[in-house]
């Protein structure tokens, strides 16, 4: 136990400053208030992002940028688990699987645009981690892969192998990439689960505390999205969805989803999960589709916001359990979408008002 705390004392000692630097809205304000690009990168840079500072400077490439910003996240989850052992090592891996897992869709997505689409993808591979993150998977052969079998054989020996084979070119040709997407998305919940639920005492309580409300944020995403605005049919409904959560196993989820699509309310689905979700959405009868747009974006704002306030809480419970790595982790992805919108909103020239709206 003496260990498990030393251990736990000393990473909070090393991210707890991170934190309080993550945290400090300045950095959002300043980026906002840039005038240019050039600006904002500069700003960066007075904020100690050095590296993403010199690979604009080097390459005048906003992808790239991006692409160090992504490296960086992995290398100090990576840091975090070199501390660790046993279940919560196990846990910060999974993490980085999640990371990995992104990249992987990028680059099948690559494969999948050249393959299928006959669309040109040189550039854009520059913009993938090559580099191992956990698993041994060939990116390059992926890319260039000729057939299906060829991609199965680039991810031999990890989880994404069996995912990968109840698929086939045949399936995705016919059908795009959701449901292979969707596959793998359910494939790393799952392990985040199993890491979670492997956790001993404080660390158990408060990994499965975050992981199901994460869970019950996604699902009711999923159900107002693809449910509502896509009105999809009962039964790809329910598979997309993530078990573990109070929102899957709720009475209101499954008259929603066994409703017919057109017939679906979602204020009686929110009721009994989210009611103070109720003044987001409005009866639907009669909404424009840019209602409806506009409607679950500012849902998807409201559950974002709710979730960070969970993970901010974290920081203020008990202090020698894993809650600090994983608010770390959290702020950490957070920071990293919010600069990628500041930015990628300041190369297209759009009005900072606008971009601060857009920014979840």
């Amino acid at each position: 136990m003496t260990s498990a705390v030393n251990t736990y004392a000393f990473i909070n000692a090393k991210l707890r400053a991170k934190i309080g630097v993550i945290r400090d809205p300045k950095l959002q304000e300043d980026l906002l208030k840039a005038g240019s690009l050039v600006e904002a990168i500069g700003i960066l840079k007075e904020h100690g992002y050095d590296k993403a500072s010199e690979v604009y400077d080097k390459t005048g490439d906003l992808q790239l940028v991006e692409l160090s910003l992504l490296n960086d996240e992995i290398q100090d989850l990576v840091n975090i688990r070199k501390f660790l052992s046993g279940a919560p090592k196990e846990l910060i891996q999974v993490l980085l699987i999640r990371i990995e897992a992104e990249n992987l869709k990028n680059a099948i997505r690559l494969w999948y645009s050249s393959a299928v689409h006959h669309r040109p993808i040189a550039y854009r591979s520059a913009y993938l981690v090559k580099e191992k993150i956990v698993n041994d998977i060939n990116y390059t052969s992926i890319i260039n892969a000729f057939t299906f079998d060829n991609i199965i054989e680039a991810v031999k020996g990890s989880f994404y192998e069996n995912v990968f084979k109840q698929f086939s070119l045949e399936d995705l040709e016919a059908n795009g990439l959701f449901d292979f997407e969707t596959a793998i998305d359910l494939k790393v919940m799952d392990l985040l689960y199993q890491a979670s639920n492997n956790l001993k005492n404080d660390d158990k309580a408060v990994a499965l505390k975050l992981f199901k409300m994460e869970v019950d944020l996604k699902n009711i995403i999923i159900l107002v999205r693809y449910g509502w605005f896509h009105q999809l049919e009962s039964d790809r409904l329910i598979k997309l969805l993530y078990p573990y959560s109070r929102v899957y196993k709720s009475d209101a989820t499954k008259i929603y989803i066994n409703t017919s699509p057109k017939n679906r309310i979602i204020e009686n689905l929110l009721k009994e999960n989210y009611s103070d979700l109720s003044s987001i959405i409005s009866d639907n009868t009669s909404d424009s589709k840019n209602r409806m747009i506009n409607q679950i974006r500012a849902l998807e704002k409201y559950l974002f916001k709710k979730k960070g306030q969970l993970f901010e809480s974290c920081l203020g419970g008990k202090p020698f359990t894993v809650a600090t790595a994983l608010a770390y982790f959290y702020l950490r992805e957070q920071q990293y979408s919010i600069i990628c919108a500041i930015l990628g909103g300041k190369y297209y020239g759009v009005d900072s008002q606008v971009i601060k709206g857009l920014i979840i």
